[in-house]
């Protein structure tokens, strides 16, 4: 019995680490996409897993759910050579299961007016 219990666990971290990994390349797949559309530059072409829980799905079945964060530029590559490396933003995309459920990349707008409300 306890073989058969060890055995299930191994397979269940297998399963989780694959699942994962299929989950992290949707992350950056839709990273990459999102930027390029948004004509951003996506740094260090990674996404980061910042939080794993789990909840109930739609259908009533309970369902990983993963937070990632990314960093991305909106400095044109004209401007890279400039002495501040500065122009570091950060974002987030949130999948459940392997859906993407929401994307936030903040505007330049936005960090415009948050940048005006602080000074």
């Amino acid at each position: 019995m306890d073989e058969i219990l060890l055995i299930f666990l191994i397979l269940a971290g297998i399963w989780y680490w694959w699942d994962t990994q299929q989950c992290n390349e949707i992350a950056l797949l839709v990273c990459r996409q999102k930027c390029t559309r948004a004509n951003l530059q996506l740094l260090d072409a990674t996404v980061t897993r910042q939080r794993t829980w789990l909840r109930r799905g739609v259908s009533g079945s309970i369902e990983i759910c993963r937070m990632y964060s990314f960093e991305y530029s909106s400095e044109a590559p004209a401007e890279w050579g400039r002495a501040d490396f500065g122009g570091r933003e950060l974002a987030y995309i949130v999948l459940i299961g392997k859906q993407v459920v929401e994307t936030n990349i903040p505007s330049h707008e936005d960090r415009e007016n948050t940048t005006k409300d602080i000074h």
